[in-house]
Order: C-alpha cells, then sequence, then structure tokens
C-alpha cells in the first residue's frame, strides 16, 4: 500500500543503529537500476526488529525528451507532450522500485522510498544527509560522474563516505566484494541547520509490507 508522493525544495549489521536512527529505525539505502546486492546487504546487515529502510532514489532532471526525430528541449514541445514524457519516466522510476520493495515486502521490513531529482547524484546525497538527519546510509560503489570534485578512479560511494558528516556513517557495497562489518555503535552529534533551498526536488512515498 502506497501514500501520498509529497515534493519539498527545489534547486539544490547485524546490528544497532546510532543517534536519531537509532531512534526511529531507519536506515537509508541509495538505489539504482542494479543495486539489489546493495539492498540484500542492508537487510542482511543493518536491519534489527522493528527498523525501516528507506529507499532513496536519484534520477536526472529532464531537460531534452527523444522524439522520432532526435532529442529536443523541453522548450521545443508542448505542455502536452512534455507531460507524457514526464508521466512515463515517472512510471519507468516506479516499475524499477518495484524490486526493490518486494525485496523488502520478503524480508518483512517496512519499506519507504525517497525520489530525489538531481543531475549531480553525489553532492545531492551529501546536501541531502543533514537535511533528513541520514546518520545510517547503504550505497554501492560506482564510479563518480557526479561531481568535479571527486578525484579521477574515485567511486561515488567513496567520495561520499569520505566526505558525510560525521554524525553519518556511510558503508559502500561493492558488487564483487561486499563489507562483512556492520554499522558500530555510536552516539554521534547531530548538528541542526537552518532550511536550505537546494535541493532541486525530493518525493517521499510511504509504503509498508
Amino acid at each position: 500500500m502506497s501514500g501520498e508522493i509529497k515534493e519539498v525544495g527545489e534547486d539544490i549489521k547485524r546490528t544497532t543503529m546510532s543517534s536519531k536512527d537509532a531512534e526511529t529505525g531507519e536506515v537509508y539505502v541509495v538505489v539504482g537500476k542494479n543495486d539489489l546486492h546493495v539492498l540484500q546487504w542492508a537487510l542482511d546487515h543493518a536491519i534489527s526488529p522493528g527498523f525501516r529502510i528507506c529507499l532513496v532514489h536519484i534520477f536526472p532532471t529532464i531537460k531534452y525528451i527523444p522524439t522520432p526525430v532526435g532529442n529536443l528541449s523541453r522548450s521545443q514541445l508542448s505542455k502536452e507532450q512534455v507531460q507524457v514524457y514526464i508521466n512515463e519516466e515517472s512510471n519507468r522510476r516506479k516499475n524499477l522500485l518495484e524490486k526493490y520493495i518486494r525485496l523488502c515486502n520478503d524480508a518483512k521490513v517496512p519499506v519507504d522510498t525517497m525520489l530525489v531529482e538531481s543531475n549531480s547524484p553525489a553532492k545531492a546525497l551529501l546536501e541531502l544527509i543533514p537535511v533528513v538527519k541520514i546518520t545510517s546510509l547503504v550505497i554501492g560503489a560506482r564510479l563518480s560522474r557526479s561531481t568535479r570534485r571527486a578525484r579521477k578512479g574515485q567511486y561515488k560511494g567513496e567520495y561520499v563516505q569520505e566526505n558525510a558528516p560525521e554524525f553519518c556513517e556511510v558503508k559502500v557495497v561493492s558488487e564483487v566484494q561486499q563489507p562483512k562489518e556492520s554499522f558500530s555503535r555510536r552516539q554521534p552529534e547531530i548538528p541542526r541547520h537552518p532550511d536550505r533551498n537546494f535541493l532541486e526536488c525530493i518525493c517521499f512515498s510511504r509504503k509498508f509490507y
């Protein structure tokens, strides 16, 4: 059963959890097209009874739309044509997330989804962490093309791990070799930040098994 989607802002182990996520029991898992192994690791190592998963999916801003005559900018098409394509992309994202939701349902773990629109995934994640107060994040190891500050050859997961706030524990899961350690117990202080208008778009959709 799914709930209402809310848009916020624009622009931009076998384990125990720590700090605020220990209270709410939330583990944030970043998923793309082929990240079932990332979610499976979180279910195996980062979830205890009463915890829930929040799936974070980052998708790019639509600037060009494919047509029979090639890719055209949104300004070259009618509002109706643009909306049709936006709806098609929304349905593709929903279908993509279904396989992750089913995996959580099979494990009997409650699951939420968070959709973030951004052309800079790593940057968006680092900006999202203090806003949502994420203290436990699981992400796959993919080559970063999302920020100029990432070193050449550095993986997106590693970049986020190295630059995340101290209160957020980031686990990077490789498809080849998954980390064996779980989240550690700690009591970090989560700084309070004023509202910032940097996220292009965030959508929340609450789902339960």
